[in-house]
Formats: structure tokens, sequence, C-alpha cells
């Protein structure tokens, strides 16, 4: 393979071939290989360009991939602000309440509001601490919430909610290893009680006679 050295220039008038520099550069391929690269285009200059453009052309993000901050329609017209749990962690004075998977819902005191919420995210933005995901991630929520507070066709209510949190093990739980104790119990003083069947012999003291 030649590598030939770029032109000084080019003829006045005539527009890059690809739209950017380029050179000519010589080189030998296989027949197989040529003629793929006809089927990608007659030029094989074009063919060769098309199929490296094709391969690093950056991917379009996944469709499926949740971002980290949304609003979640839960009910007629009525939406909660959801964000990834796994990065935003946490917010001064909000409860972030878990969903499903690494999806949690904002929760605010009765008391409070969204410029609250919005001060929030700005303390923890300060944070030195902060990573560099979850400053992304939180510099996201801010600017929602910017935009969702200005958005004259958005309301804003905040609810109480009743969060019910099972602590340890119930009341039958912890009754369980007591009952199958008992239950062990009793079954081994019923088979200490049964009559000895035929031919054996119950243990007791050896008394002989004469």
């Amino acid at each position: 393979m030649t590598d030939r050295p770029r032109g000084k220039g080019r003829r006045p008038g005539r527009p890059p071939k690809f739209g950017r520099p380029s050179r000519v550069v010589a080189f030998t391929l296989p027949e197989d290989v040529i003629d793929r690269l006809r089927r990608v285009h007659r030029d094989l200059g074009w063919a060769v360009v098309k199929m490296v453009d094709a391969q690093y052309e950056p991917h379009s993000p996944r469709e499926d991939v949740q971002p980290d901050v949304e609003l979640v329609t839960v009910a007629d017209r009525r939406s909660l602000i959801v964000v990834n749990r796994e990065v935003i962690s946490n917010l001064p004075g909000v409860n972030i309440i878990p969903l499903s998977g690494n999806r949690a819902f904002l929760a605010l005191d009765i008391d409070r509001g969204m410029s609250d919420l919005e001060l929030a995210v700005s303390d923890r933005l300060a944070e030195a601490s902060v990573g560099r995901r979850e400053r992304r991630a939180l510099t996201a929520l801010q600017g929602q919430l910017r935009t969702w507070r200005r958005d004259q066709t958005l309301r804003f209510h905040t609810r109480a909610i009743i969060v019910v949190e099972r602590a340890g093990r119930t009341p039958a739980e912890r009754q369980e290893p007591a009952a199958r104790e008992a239950a062990a119990r009793r079954t081994s003083a019923r088979n200490a009680a049964l009559p000895a069947g035929p031919g054996s012999r119950r243990a007791g003291p050896d008394v002989s006679t004469s």
C-alpha cells in the first residue's frame, strides 16, 4: 500500500469529493472485497467512506433507557416528580420514596413547596462531595424544576402521604420458633407414653428373680 503525498491544492472551483479534506491513497484489495465494496457504491472511494462512517457513527441513545428526571402520570392530569434513586439519593429536607427498580418520587412536608425543592437541589449541588454523575442529574433536575414552574399549564400541590414500613418480624413470625419447639416437645412426650410393642423391651432397672 502506498500513500501519495497530499497535493498542494485542488483545482479552482472544484468542491471536495467527500465534503472534507482528502488525499489519494493507492492499495491492493482482493477481488471479492472489491465486489462487495461495489455493492455499497460504484465508486470504491465512496464505498469505503460510507462503511467507515457507518462503523464509527455515534450510536443514538436507547429508547428504553429512562431519564434521571421525569414527570410520571399516576392519574388523570396528575403526575409525580420521579428520579433515578441510584443517582439522586439524597436531597436535604426531601423524602425520596422508592417506587420500583431505580425509580423514586419526591415528597415534601405539607408546608413545603416548589421553591423549597429547588433550594434543596441547590444546596445539594453546593456540596463538594457530589460526584460527576450525580451532579449532572441534579443539574437536569434543577433545570426541569425551573421549566415546570414557569409552565402556565402546570399546577403544583403538596399532599400528605402515609408510608407504612414493617419493622422487623411480625408477632406471628416471632412465635414460629417457639411454636415449633413446643410441638417437638409434645411429639416426644407422646412417643415416650406409647406402650411397647410385642417383643420389645422397655428400658428400666434389671431385676432378676430366683
